[in-house]
């Protein structure tokens, strides 16, 4: 079958295929709002706040998601979603052409992208179990992972060079995307949910809004993984942030930095690459512990990091890990949800995992702002022990979840 065992799954290679450009073209404009905050206001903490509206949805907007994902027609959500954001990634470029876009509106543009872009996420993992069949789905969400890590890869590099060439570049870019994103999805033939009427089984006061939830909480390894990587997720997001800041204190160019994050993509799309041997002989609970202690062990290199290829090399070693364990835990995850709740399930599941991903780049961008490079990188470096200590110590992952329908040892 190959490694992309996938490819002659025609629906699902459009959609890969759409998910793919929105991808590329986000990355290229998440590299660019950063530097633009930075370009008009010389501000690292108005940088963090950008970096805070981008993430803030994910925690605020996934139950709404969730419900929107399981109660509509998921294909029109996510042709509604990509339609819009191209209309705001657009509302850029036309401020800049005509002045100096208020830093509100950057911060907005960013934070409703971020709410769209929670929607279409939780529509798309829910209608990836009518796309693919269940023995699909490991091998389904790892190409997922490896999707996003190849745009990690070219995004942020063409994010770069098109902000040297304009500052408008970039955030066309992203719009014309969107525009493509939303023609794949348009192009497939399956339908996105197994009926109509998704509201079977909603039960309470709330019709079925904490039902994912419930259904999340009562699975001891889900919940206790959605918790960690909760607590993870914020390390990530401020490294990232905490990576441009480094490059630029250095003096790397706005090109060096979208490098810089081509090599971070580069660790994250080698390790989506080398998870599907690794995924025939490895749990999802040691492949979380190992993850937790490698990023502790790399964090406090960027102490000594001056040049951008390096502190790439860095995160991207942090990266390398979490293909594996997302598809891992996302693909059982997935495979034990009934249809009706995979909207809901998937949004409780980004509810918790991305609660604190918006505390990341605020409190990278305040603490470089009032301390400085040095106990910024202290800070994460503590923060990457805690995690890795809390990892190794949770008794939910000792049992992995029963293997999925089609996997070895099924």
């Amino acid at each position: 079958m190959g490694r992309w065992p996938l490819a002659s799954n025609r629906d699902f290679m459009l959609l890969w295929s759409g998910e793919a450009l929105s991808q590329l073209g986000s990355q290229a404009s998440t590299v660019a709002f950063p530097l633009l905050v930075l370009t008009l206001t010389g501000s690292a903490a108005k940088a963090g706040i950008v970096g805070l509206a981008k993430w803030l949805p994910l925690a605020v907007m996934a139950l709404p998601a969730g419900m929107l994902a399981d109660r509509l027609d998921r294909k029109r959500l996510m042709i509604a979603c990509d339609a819009t954001r191209a209309l705001l990634l657009a509302s850029i470029p036309v401020a800049l052409a005509v002045g100096r876009p208020p830093f509100a509106q950057v911060a907005g543009v960013a934070f409703a992208d971020g709410c769209l872009f929670t929607v279409t996420y939780i529509a798309e993992r829910g209608a990836l179990r009518q796309v693919v069949t269940v023995e699909q789905l490991p091998a389904a969400v790892a190409q997922n992972e490896a999707r996003s890590f190849a745009a990690n890869i070219l995004g942020p590099p063409l994010g770069g060079v098109l902000f040297a060439a304009a500052r408008a570049l970039p955030f066309l870019a992203d719009a014309v995307s969107y525009a493509a994103s939303m023609l794949a999805v348009a192009c497939t033939r399956t339908d996105f949910q197994a009926r109509p009427d998704a509201r079977a089984g909603d039960s309470g006061r709330w019709g079925g809004l904490g039902d994912g939830i419930a259904w999340l909480w009562h699975k001891p390894f889900f919940r206790t993984s959605a918790l960690l990587f909760a607590a993870g997720n914020p390390l990530y997001t401020g490294l990232y942030l905490l990576a441009v800041l480094l490059a630029k204190h250095h003096g790397v160019s706005s090109s060096g930095v979208g490098l810089m994050f081509a090599v971070i993509g580069a660790g994250g799309l080698l390790g989506a690459l080398v998870s599907s041997p690794l995924r025939r002989s490895m749990s999802a609970g040691f492949a979380l512990v190992g993850e937790a202690w490698l990023v502790a062990a790399v964090v406090p290199l960027l102490l000594i990091a001056h040049a951008a290829v390096l502190i790439g090399l860095i995160v991207a070693a942090a990266e390398f890990p979490t293909p594996l364990s997302n598809s891992l835990v996302s693909g059982h995850r997935v495979a034990a949800t009934p249809d009706h709740l995979q909207g809901r399930v998937q949004a409780a599941g980004t509810l918790v995992t991305m609660s604190l991903g918006w505390l990341g780049p605020l409190v990278v961008g305040l603490v470089y702002s009032q301390r400085g490079p040095t106990a910024t990188v202290v800070l994460m470096m503590g923060w990457a022990f805690a995690l890795a200590l809390a990892t190794s110590l949770a008794p939910a992952l000792r049992h992995d979840p029963p293997r999925l329908v089609g996997t070895p040892g099924a």
